[in-house]
């Protein structure tokens, strides 16, 4: 690593004194320089004439403060070159400029590209350097005016967020520069205005060398995002205070500790001036008698002057995340005569943070963190986010339990941190200080300023919320010494809070004083707990500051984790990564495939239509815009012959120019270097044709074909032979879509550096036969269009609604969808670390055992509603009481008094424990439930009876393609060769479509999909090309699409008037030795009642899993009514279900239907005794487990669908619904350490039972 390091900091030093050696590098390319004339970092102060203005706190006409929010004219440029020169001059006239809204992303508004990355930078540059021809600067004007009243003030200009470098004029005057797009800027521009009308003009660049250290995974966007607002303060004024609060031993009194900073910009030295402070408590009470006062001593002219007061204050309500306590200190500054000079009134809470004995303390309380990271993520506004929407995450987030927030990975915009301090949720606040791709900068001094500047601005800015209990010294980039620095810089900023964490992948970093881990399994972070990893003399606490992810269909295994976090002190918590799903709302554009099959693809992103070789063309910018196809079935391409052709009209850039593919490993078209073209494609082989390009390749339009015979690959530029090589074999069928502009498999997950193609496409056309170059060259276009598989010329274009969009390959992270609706993973976060855990300690009376987690909280605040139900859907008893007094981190043990043998025997009793809101609060209403827990107190469980009433015996007939099972009021059907049931009619009525079919294939998860952590998968039967993870496995092993085939058949009578069939079916890929030996035994009943035992005997080669192991059913889309008696109501897993209660649940399929920004396998319900299907009428069927309980899922789409899908817009329905029905089910596990070992489903003999009853009928 230092051997790496070394050469790294040679690189970088040899690139600096080059480009030094040919010219000052501009200010955006220089690490040197990130910020020219700004005032020195303070917290956010408004000054008012007077306290009660201060109380009041308003800034819709505020005498001194000017918002410079609304609409700005705006011009976007290529690069910083291309910027109209002295457009900043007030004479500079902007009519044919747009208008843009600040703050606001440009991107959101319509300009330039939105690009999502996770580790890798937009850019192809090594730092500080960017791209020659590629830097989108946004020129930003607008006038206002100053008051009359500004007079004699110092007037400072305030940027809270613009990213990523910005230049700022005022009246044709440079006012300063600024780097670092999450921290604010500010400017004193006294001097730069005049009375009256002004002009501000701000050059944005989107790339800067600070983009460097702000490589997070997130949306790169650009622009002023966040405020903008003018202060006018006195010559002599209030710069910046910092309070902070210590306890005594007993954390009963406190002393308020202020400094405050008295700057004197009047042009001479000031005489004595006075500070008053008063104190206000929660409840609108002056704490003191009177105000405390304190001189500021003779102050320099230029100098800052610090005063300090330390006031002792009894027994103050504190503040904490469960007691959110807040106070008013008023502050005034007075003249040496007694004149109010101005006033300002922070809200303050008494809080103290402390690590001891190997844990976080919170006013003496030892503290449990369960925490998300989020972003500042809006889906129409980007980072821009609105204050209603901050609201609602922390609303949400406080419902669910969540007692933490870390601002990954810069800091938040400040009116979040002040909601924060309102609502009661504890904060890591964090510094924008990530290089994941560059990690090296950390350790190179010519960077450290910069990042000690990120943090100082944060902590400056931040130090005074007590919300905030550590700070972050940012996230991802390396370990270096600017680390550090930066740590030691904040401790000095910050003495009060003597605690720093870094949010980096490597463990146990020396100099922070919290250390994570990140991503460890539990049995790691228990041995982590236990003083097994690191030494004796290192009880630093753990906080994992991302320990789950949480994509897609995900967070498996968090009861484990709080298992473990609940026992352990060392344990601290940790935050799930991350809260919001990063999709942006796009629109869905579609254009036309005029072929026969018409499968219509996807434009994505933004490129632009220009004239092309006939009519429209597309032009493909290199910024993240391409064209997808559906993966549609007549799409697979796996004969033994293609024919690609199409017109382009390359660009030159530095990057690979990718023309349309199918993955890496099946087929493509691409121009890998500047002066090759080459066609791929992969049969028992990966085969390639490379050839070179034609001296007039760029800027010019050129007809490109691709045709594999089944013996050939040709090559044909502009109708010549150009290439041609031996090849043979079947096209290999790959699991990622066709694509223009764009590679699926390689341009994915966000990972890929720098740009894509930049080129205009037109006339594409794919056969899956082989041409002749001739047939493509005499062909009239219509004989073209309908003689071909794809077929399209741009001509028409139009969208079809929206989607969430999470651009080249981003993740699809959150436990809420972009527009602030829950996913289900959330109700697993609300119950895994509940703060009350409720233990049955004897079912005969109701005996019960409570622990109040809380630290700050009597139970008593609570109400207590318990309800004993049935699995027949009755409630027996309930009762609402108010929660006995139970202090913090206490156990009470009650008796509900109810008596065991008055509940019945014949059906399973449950028995509920709920504790809710008594009052509503900011955050919830009252009877909102904070915790509960549920006991089975009667096993009462009964099979499904037959009640064969004159009925006669089913009769059994085969012939060469069915077998049918006839009794006197249905029919059922089951194909001979298959073993599938291919009707079930009761009456007239028809159940299904197929049934009874096994499989171990599940639409693959967003985790199946992730190269993150699939490593373990890739060792044995993995074939590249065929997905990631799991879903590689068995496509190799032939288990997605097999086939079965019965091979043994008897039947027979039994006793009771039924009749019994036993087959025996394989259930494999022809030709492959992997697959599954089905011994099944049905006793059909004279009702249509089914008795399934189902024995599966794994053959073979074996996958080191299996997704599941169960029964799939296709039913008529009427029979969407669905009732089960197991958990729900929502959608659980194994390794994902017990925040969900037991209980007889209704539902239908469009309700079932989970709306993930990847279709994927959804919708499951764990721990169920039945279910049952029906139409409206109430026909329909009831599956019964006579085993273990069982899993299932109701889906509108087919599992073939939702394993091809992208988007959810590629989804169409089939005219059936899917029934699963599940023996066994792997859980979802998370991103990077997949499921549990006790939640995998593994190959094994193993023999299952069920019941099938039709239901609604009457005979």
């Amino acid at each position: 690593m230092k051997k790496l390091n070394l050469i790294l900091l040679t690189l970088f030093m040899f690139s600096t004194i080059s480009a030094m050696a040919s010219g000052v590098p501009e200010d955006w390319q220089n690490p040197s320089v990130f910020q020219r004339n700004q005032t020195q970092p303070h917290a956010r102060i408004i000054p008012f004439d007077s306290v009660d203005e201060a109380l009041e706190n308003k800034l819709i006409n505020h005498p001194y403060f000017q918002t410079l929010n609304g609409t700005w004219k705006f011009l976007l440029v290529e690069h910083p070159s291309l910027v109209p020169e002295d457009f900043y001059q007030p004479e500079y006239k902007t009519k044919d400029w747009h208008d843009i809204e600040v703050p606001s992303n440009w991107e959101t508004e319509g300009f330039g590209h939105p690009k999502f990355r996770n580790i890798a930078m937009t850019i192809d540059t090594k730092p500080p350097f960017l791209p020659a021809d590629h830097n989108p600067t946004g020129c930003y004007k607008r006038t206002f005016n100053i008051p009359s009243n500004w007079k004699n003030r110092e007037v400072l200009l305030r940027f809270e967020g613009v990213k990523s470098a910005s230049i700022v004029w005022v009246n044709g005057k440079e006012a300063g520069y600024n780097e670092g797009g999450f921290e604010p800027a500010e400017y004193n521009i006294t001097d730069l205005l005049k009375s009256g009308k002004n002009e501000i003009a701000v050059q944005v660049m989107r790339y800067s060398d600070g983009s460097f250290i702000e490589n997070q995974d997130m949306w790169r966007l650009s622009g002023i995002f966040r405020s903008v607002s003018l202060i006018a303060k006195p010559c002599i004024h209030i710069h910046d205070l910092f309070v902070h609060t210590t306890f005594d031993t007993e954390y009963k009194d406190a002393i308020l500790n202020v400094d405050v900073f008295v700057q004197n910009s009047s042009g001479m030295k000031t005489g004595n001036h006075f500070l008053e402070i008063e104190l206000i408590d929660p409840v609108n009470n002056k704490v003191w008698s009177q105000p405390i006062s304190k001189a500021s001593g003779l102050i320099e002219n230029g100098m800052i002057q610090k005063v300090s007061f330390q006031v002792p204050v009894i027994e103050p309500l504190k503040w904490s995340s469960e007691k959110p306590n807040r106070y008013i200190l008023t502050m005034t500054l007075k003249d040496p005569t007694g004149k109010t000079v101005e006033s300002t009134a922070p809200k303050i809470g008494f809080r103290q943070t402390e690590i001891r004995d190997g844990a976080v303390w919170v006013n003496g309380q030892m503290v449990k963190l369960n925490g998300v990271n989020s972003h500042m993520h809006h889906p129409e506004k980007g980072q821009a986010v609105p204050l209603e929407t901050l609201r609602k995450d922390l609303e949400l987030m406080k419902q669910f339990n969540i007692n933490l927030v870390r601002t990954s990975h810069y800091p938040p915009t400040p009116e979040y941190l002040d909601l924060a301090d309102e609502m009661g949720m504890y904060v890591v606040c964090e510094a924008g200080t990530e290089c994941h791709d560059n990690e090296y900068l950390s350790e190179i001094p010519e960077w450290a300023d910069m990042f000690i500047d990120r943090g100082r601005k944060m902590i400056f800015r931040d130090r005074n919320h007590p919300s905030i209990i550590f700070w972050s010294a940012g996230n991802e980039a390396g370990i270096g010494k600017n680390l550090q620095l930066l740590m030691e810089e904040g401790r000095k900023i910050d003495p009060s809070r003597p605690d720093f964490m870094y949010g980096g992948n490597t463990f146990q970093i020396p100099f922070e004083d919290i250390v994570g881990p990140r991503y460890w399994r539990p049995w790691e972070i228990k041995n982590l707990a236990e003083g097994k990893v690191t030494g004796k003399d290192d009880n630093r606490p753990s906080f994992q500051d991302e320990y789950l992810a949480a994509t897609g269909n995900g967070l498996g295994g968090l009861d484990e984790y709080w298992e473990l976090i609940w026992k352990y002190p060392r344990l601290t918590g940790g935050a799930i990564w991350d809260w919001i799903s990063p999709g942006m709302t796009n629109k869905v554009i579609l254009t036309k495939d005029s072929s026969p099959l018409k499968n219509n693809p996807a434009i994505m992103g933004r490129p632009s239509f220009i004239e092309g070789k006939s009519g429209k063309a597309i032009h493909f910018s290199g910024h993240d815009d391409w064209v997808e196809f559906y993966r549609h079935p007549d799409l697979d391409f796996d004969g033994n012959q293609l024919t690609v052709e199409f017109w382009v009209k390359p660009e030159k850039t530095n990057q690979p120019n990718t023309f349309i593919t199918k993955g890496m490993h099946q087929w493509g078209v691409i121009q890998p270097n500047e002066d090759k073209l080459e066609f791929y494609l992969q049969t028992g082989q990966r085969q390639d044709l490379i050839v070179d390009i034609p001296q007039n390749w760029y800027g010019e339009w050129h007809h490109i074909c691709a045709i594999y015979t089944g013996e050939k690959m040709l090559l044909y530029i502009d109708f010549e032979n150009v290439g041609e090589s031996w090849a043979s074999g079947k096209i290999r069928n790959g699991a990622y879509p066709i694509c223009l502009g764009r590679n699926a498999e390689l341009h994915d997950q966000g990972e890929f550096r720098g740009r894509l193609s930049a080129c205009a496409m037109d006339e594409i056309r794919i056969y899956n036969r082989a041409l002749t170059i001739e047939e493509i060259n005499t062909q009239t276009p219509e004989t073209a269009k309908m003689s071909s598989t794809i077929s399209l010329s741009f001509e028409e274009i139009w969208d079809e609604g929206k989607f969430f969009g999470t651009g080249l390959g981003g993740r699809t992270y959150g436990i809420i969808w972009p527009d602030r609706t829950i996913q289900p993973e959330i109700f697993q976060i609300k119950k895994s670390a509940q703060p009350v855990l409720t233990e049955l300690l004897n079912e005969n009376d109701g005996s019960i055992q409570i622990t109040n987690r809380h630290r700050f909280t009597d139970l008593n605040e609570f109400d207590l509603f318990w309800f004993i139900t049935n699995s027949q859907n009755d409630t027996l008893k309930k009762e609402m009481m108010k929660a006995p007094e139970c202090p913090p981190g206490k156990k009470r043990t009650i008796n509900l008094q109810y008596e065991k043998m008055l509940l019945g025997a014949d059906h399973d009793v449950w028995l509920t424990v709920s504790f809710r809101l008594r009052e509503s609060c900011s955050w919830a209403d009252a009877g909102h439930e904070i915790a509960w827990d549920q006991f089975q107190v009667i096993n009462g469980r009964q099979s499904l009876t037959n009640l064969v009433k004159n009925m006669n015996a089913p009769t059994i007939e085969i012939n060469d393609k069915e077998i049918r099972i006839q009794g006197e009021h249905f029919t059922y059907n089951i194909d001979k060769q298959s073993g599938t049931f291919i009707s079930m009619k009761v009456g007239e009525c028809e159940l299904i479509r197929t049934g009874f079919d096994f499989s171990v294939w599940r639409a693959p998860l967003a985790n199946d999909m992730d190269p993150w952590g699939s490593d373990e998968f890739t060792k044995s039967h993995y074939t590249p090309g065929l997905g990631r993870s799991i879903e590689n496995q068995l496509r190799t092993l032939g288990m997605e699409y097999p086939n079965r085939q019965v091979s043994d058949i008897s039947f027979g009578n039994v006793n009771g008037g039924s009749v019994s069939l036993k087959m025996s079916i394989f259930n494999g890929k022809d030709g492959m030795n992997s697959g599954f030996e089905e011994i099944r035994t049905y006793i059909f009943h004279a009702d249509g009642t089914i008795d399934l035992t189902h024995k599966i005997i794994p053959h073979g080669d074996m996958p080191l899993l299996l997704p599941k192991k169960g029964l799939v059913f296709t039913i008529p889309d009427e029979f969407d009514q669905v009732v089960w008696y197991g958990r729900g109501p929502f959608e659980t897993y194994p390794d994902r279900k017990t925040g969900a209660k037991m209980g007889i649940w209704k539902s239908d399929a469009s309700r079932e239907y989970v709306p993930y920004l990847i279709p994927q396998d959804h919708g499951n319900k764990t721990d169920v005794r039945w279910l049952s299907v029906s139409n409206k009428e109430g026909k329909g069927f009831k599956v019964e487990t006579n085993g273990d309980l069982l899993n299932f899922s109701l889906h509108l789409y087919d599992t073939d669908q939702l394993t091809r899908a992208v988007y959810p817009f590629q989804l169409a329905r089939p005219g059936y619904l899917t029934l699963n029905v599940d023996y066994e089910l792997t859980g979802v596990g998370e991103t990077a350490r997949r499921t549990l070992t006790k939640y995998r489903v593994y190959p094994s003999t193993k023999e299952y039972s069920l019941k099938l009853k039709p239901i609604g009928f009457d005979f």
